[in-house]
């Protein structure tokens, strides 16, 4: 909203908007976020907050940096608003009666272009197939399998031009996964039996709806 009363107030300089998608491997507030889901409010960070935080850090794993399509905000108002220049005032602030839902359908476009860019890892590839499975436990054959039609997927009929995935193979994947001591592993004779706990199942759907 700001940046767009900028220009209306005479700027003349092009602003591109870049969607930024940020994912992890491990995220130390996937506890609010599920009390949120529940209903709770959301708590506002404070400093010593965050220094507990530091207490907490261990492997926390991989961080995820895509950038989405760029949005060049003057070619989206032409588009979209074409008289928009109408509005322009280098003396008052306006806000003109298009600039609320304008801004709003700007904000929905470029959640779509960051989800557009969003990448595939081990943690959210593994929760996936096992908050699918009926008992959320899957052999290690059975989640490989799995994996590997993910891949193939994702490879073959990517979701988009700007979403990434994992060069590494499903074995290596979830290796890599448990290092992150989210799941359990039982032993059995079929072979290792990959268990996502029951309390842990909400917490997982962070990951999952990162990529779901």
């Amino acid at each position: 909203s700001m940046t767009i009363q900028a220009m209306l107030r005479g700027g003349t300089r092009p602003i591109t908007l870049i969607p930024i998608y940020i994912g992890y491997e491990h995220v130390m507030e996937v506890g609010t976020y599920a009390k949120e889901l529940r209903g709770a409010t959301k708590e506002k960070e404070s400093l010593p907050q965050m220094l507990r935080g530091l207490s907490k850090l261990r492997n926390l794993g991989q961080g995820y940096v895509n950038f989405g399509e760029p949005m060049p905000l003057m070619t989206y108002l032409n588009q979209h608003v074409p008289d928009w220049r109408e509005s322009i005032d280098p003396i008052e602030a306006v806000r003109p009666a298009w600039l609320t839902p304008t801004v709003n359908n700007i904000a929905a476009d470029l959640m779509v272009r960051i989800n557009n860019a969003g990448a595939a890892n081990a943690m959210n590839l593994c929760c996936t197939a096992l908050l699918a499975s009926r008992q959320r436990s899957l052999t290690r054959e059975q989640l490989t399998k799995q994996l590997n039609c993910y891949l193939d997927l994702m490879r073959n009929v990517p979701y988009s031009t700007d979403s990434t995935v994992p060069s590494a193979s499903a074995s290596e994947l979830i290796d890599h996964a448990l290092q992150m001591n989210k799941f359990e592993v039982e032993k059995d004779t079929i072979g290792d039996i990959i268990i996502l706990p029951r309390e842990q199942a909400v917490l997982m759907t962070y990951y999952r709806n990162n990529i779901a």
